[in-house]
């Protein structure tokens, strides 16, 4: 008797194990969603201004933080691999005075599912060496998935970008937050 009720009690020990030892089906594996607005690709931003930045995210468990890498590509390489593009543009000559701009910074998101991001607080430096340049936003979840998404723009002398955007310069319907 004292046999059965031991295996009875293990039978029962054992569908509590094994149903707790299940795998978890509901890990997020889906990654960020990202709408990189400005700068367009190609854009010409000018030393000593503000970068306008706009993007549009959203993820559907919640978004952790983004980050914004800018640094020169006067060799010409590129950032390939997954669903991302070569970026390689052919080198051109550089003014020998002038410091390669460089800029990197994380914002946190605080687990918000959408957001709508736009700002000026990047400022390239006015003593920044004109010539290519690789802009890498990185978009990263709750759960650490990530989406990048890289521009091409040329930092030019004053007087001669295009400010990265098409539109006006009207922006008091943007929420400048961010």
């Amino acid at each position: 008797m004292r046999k059965l009720q031991y295996l009875a009690i293990a039978s029962i020990a054992s569908v509590f194990t094994f149903t707790s030892c299940s795998s978890d089906d509901s890990t997020d594996t889906e990654k960020p969603v990202v709408d990189l607005v400005a700068p367009a690709e190609g854009a010409k931003l000018e030393v000593g201004k503000d970068i306008h930045f706009d993007m549009v995210v959203s993820d559907n468990d919640g978004l952790a933080s983004y980050n914004v890498d800018i640094h020169n590509n006067f060799d010409g390489h590129n950032h390939s691999g997954g669903d991302n593009h070569t970026h390689a543009l052919a080198v051109k000559e550089v003014a020998a005075d002038g410091k390669p701009f460089a800029f990197n910074k994380t914002w946190d998101l605080g687990g918000v599912k959408n957001d709508k991001i736009h700002h000026h607080e990047i400022i390239i430096d006015a003593n920044a060496k004109p010539g290519n340049y690789h802009f890498v936003v990185k978009v990263l979840d709750k759960s650490g998935n990530q989406t990048m998404e890289f521009r091409n723009i040329q930092i030019v002398a004053a007087g001669e970008g295009d400010g990265g955007h098409d539109h006006d310069h009207d922006h008091d319907d943007h929420d400048h937050a961010h």
